[in-house]
């Protein structure tokens, strides 16, 4: 066991003193998701990248750490103007470093890993790189590496290219042709003219991965995975070590230099590389779509945060479209889930999809009757009136007498005590007007619905002729709500609609103005090809977040050649996950996420018929021994899946 002397001396913010007296700053740089970008997107960000690295001072040294998920730059320059990306100084790079708050001198180091603030670490070193050109796939996910880099000037570069061409000049005149050899000419030569019109530059750089294991095992199985993988990349890695046994000396000094703050020496691992390859090499990639919000994964199995209430979404409202079976439900019940304690909610559903969520959020379930009339806005009872009548008796001109008439009724004090009291008064204007609800009489109360962390309504409870009064009473219900960050969800319920295309675009509107997430939910946007085009204009113009489950067909001119290639993509296995693709209307989000659940989850969110027989039969008779719905149904999950 060997140990090192702490080579910095002094932090302030971002900058650093290293023992030697050289000043560094650290910074940390905020990297894009390039999987939802196109290929020529990709392009340009990488010119661009290209463009930075041309221009960097020949003078100064970069240090480019990716570390759990995040990047940062070391670097004895502070101005980074060329590089396209958001960048701010990072006020404790020795805490970003270690991973630790703790004191960070105390490193042992052994064999080959070191040891400190309780984890095991192990450096490998890149010895040689691949043949083959490379992408900004080429470097592993969620591995930590640090990428020390330095400029050449133009001169020198040129001289070396110059010495390696002339080597291998004198084989152009030998009887036997070296086509190894002719090759390497003609790319110094290429090079050249490269480096003369500043398209490349050359740099030395190092490359170093750092990984981190609980255990000893954890560490070598880690390794092995990684030289593996370089492997099949052209990549030959070699690990770092402190032992005479193995003929291995430097671990010491090389973790030294990885240290933020540290000169790096660019001697022992140095290699030469150009700017069209090295671009590829910063860690400017990430996958993310917020900073924080309900967790998923992407589609390669890291974790990934949405949040629909996310203050950079300038409308909430969401179309969540998809085939039967594909995962629509389970992924709103996993939004409702999370939010529902701090986002008062409303479900229309059709079949039982959201019933269960429903009770174990403690909500109440308009299975029976409702009162039209707990809700006076004169708007809104035309169009509960107009719900239950004939479409063609109302013309412009009647509809404007109807409100009128409604107004004035409204308006006594006291007005009528229930909703038949009040179509009695609308007789006196419009004779036989009440003849129409009598088909829903026994569906309607006097008793007011109090506010309630989710209210839940399934239409498949009620008679065809009582769903589109329901649902305009759901809806009034839903614009009461005095919470603005409130939550709306609307199941395939749009046919009972299609002669409220106006009531239902501007109430679409006024949830985009207050902030509220209306959820949009059906098979397909060709489900509102039969009820209007101003219905169907309603709902997908006002969507700003639009999430695609697996479909045959989209007919959306929102939807790119782009989108269409994710969308055709995602995976569904039943019982183990689905995935979804999320697109904003700026284009600003175009990723795609991966649901997987826990027993709990599995439980509250299936929607196979008959598979919750077992789980109401438990609740039935267990109830009443439990405090609250929560516990009775977590005990189910314990008892069925061993844990919740």
């Amino acid at each position: 066991m060997d140990k090192i002397t702490f080579p910095i001396v002094e932090v302030d913010k971002n900058r650093l003193r290293g023992i030697d007296g050289a000043i560094s700053y650290f910074f940390e740089i905020t990297p894009i998701d390039l999987s939802q970008l196109t290929e020529k997107e990709i392009e340009q960000v990488f010119r661009d990248v290209g463009m930075f690295l041309n221009t960097i001072d020949e003078n100064a040294f970069f240090k480019f750490y990716s570390l759990g998920g995040k990047a940062y730059v070391n670097s004895s320059v502070q101005d980074f103007n060329q590089l396209k990306f958001e960048l701010g100084p990072s006020d404790r790079p020795l805490q970003t470093f270690f991973g630790s708050i703790d004191i960070f001198s105390d490193v042992s180091i052994f064999d080959d890993y070191l040891l400190y603030n309780g984890r095991y670490r192990r450096v490998l070193s890149v010895l040689e790189f691949g043949t083959d050109e490379i992408d900004h796939q080429f470097v592993p996910n969620g591995v930590d590496y640090i990428l020390n880099i330095k400029r050449k000037s133009r001169e020198k570069g040129i001289r070396g290219l110059e010495k390696i061409r002339s080597s291998h000049l004198a084989n152009f005149f030998r009887p036997k042709r070296d086509v190894e050899s002719e090759g390497a000419y003609h790319q110094a030569e290429n090079l050249i003219q490269e480096l003369m019109l500043g398209a490349e530059s050359l740099f030395d750089i190092e490359l170093f991965f750092v990984l981190t294991g609980q255990s000893l095992d954890e560490l070598n199985s880690k390794t092995a995975d990684l030289i593996d993988g370089m492997r099949s990349r052209g990549v030959k890695l070699f690990i770092e070590g402190q032992s005479i046994k193995k003929c291995k000396s430097g671990l010491a000094a090389m973790f030294r230099e990885l240290i933020p703050g540290v000169v790096p020496t660019l001697l022992s691992r140095v290699h030469v590389d150009k700017t069209s390859h090295l671009k590829f090499l910063l860690p400017l990639n990430r996958s993310h779509l917020m900073d924080n919000g309900i967790a998923f994964e992407d589609n390669a199995g890291e974790q990934i945060f949405f949040d629909p209430f996310n203050a950079s979404i300038p409308n909430k409202n969401m179309l969540v479209t998809g085939a039967s079976g594909g995962g629509k439900s389970v992924f709103v019940n996993k939004l409702i889930f999370q939010l529902a304690k701090k986002h008062p909610t409303v479900i229309l559903d059709k079949g039982g999809s959201f019933k269960r969520i429903t009770l174990y959020h403690d909500g109440v379930n308009i299975s029976a009757k409702f009162n039209p009339l707990q809700f006076r806005d004169p708007l809104y009872l035309r169009e509960m009136v107009l719900s239950a009548c004939d479409k063609e008796h109302f013309n412009k001109l009647e509809r404007g007498r109807l409100l009128k008439s409604i107004r004035a009724i409204v308006e006594e004090n006291p007005g009528p005590s229930n909703f038949f009291d009040f179509l009695k008064l609308l007789e006196c204007d419009f004779p036989g007007i009440s003849l129409y609800f009598e088909d829903v009489a026994e569906y309607l109360s006097d008793e007011k619905i109090a506010e309630t962390p989710i209210l839940y309504v399934d239409v498949a409870d009620y008679p065809q002729a009582a769903i589109a009064p329901l649902i305009i009473f759901i809806l009034e219900y839903f614009k009461n709500i005095k919470n603005p960050e409130k939550i709306l969800v609307f199941d395939e319920s749009w046919s009972f609609l299609k002669h409220h295309a106006d009531y239902i675009d501007d109430c679409f509107r006024t949830f985009r103005k207050t902030g509220a997430l209306p959820i949009a939910i059906s098979q397909g946007l060709n489900d509102f090809a039969g009820i209007g085009g101003k219905l169907y204009s309603s709902i997908t113009n006002n969507s700003f977040i639009k999430v695609f489950f697996p479909q045959e067909c989209i007919d959306d001119p929102e939807v790119s050649e782009f989108d269409r290639k994710q969308i055709k993509s995602l995976r569904f296995q039943k019982g183990v996950c689905s995935e979804c693709y999320v697109k904003s209307a700026d284009n600003r989000f175009r990723k795609t996420m991966r649901l997987y659940l826990s027993p709990l989850e599995l439980e509250l969110f299936h929607t196979e018929v008959g598979e919750d027989n077992n789980f109401y039969k438990f609740y039935q008779e267990y109830r009443p021994f439990f405090d609250s719905n929560k516990e009775t149904i977590n005990s189910y999950v314990r008892l069925k899946y061993g844990e919740v």
